[in-house]
């Protein structure tokens, strides 16, 4: 593998990892997160963008 494309994984990772927080956090909004999501995927390109899911998945969040 490549090693720019292991980067963008990571970072990809990373930058998801943060957008996920933020909207548990209640600092961003569900569409908002939805957005970043999608800017994270084109920014990053991760390889396996096909089997990571679209959305959040809130079901077990709720607590």
């Amino acid at each position: 593998m490549e090693q720019q494309k292991i980067i963008d994984e990571v970072n990809y990772h990373k930058a998801q990892k943060i957008t996920e927080s933020l909207y548990k956090s209640g600092l961003i909004s569900f569409d908002e997160y939805d957005k970043l999501t999608q800017l994270n995927r084109q920014s990053f390109s991760p390889l396996f963008v096909d089997l990571l899911p679209r959305t959040l998945d809130l079901s077990g969040s709720q607590s």
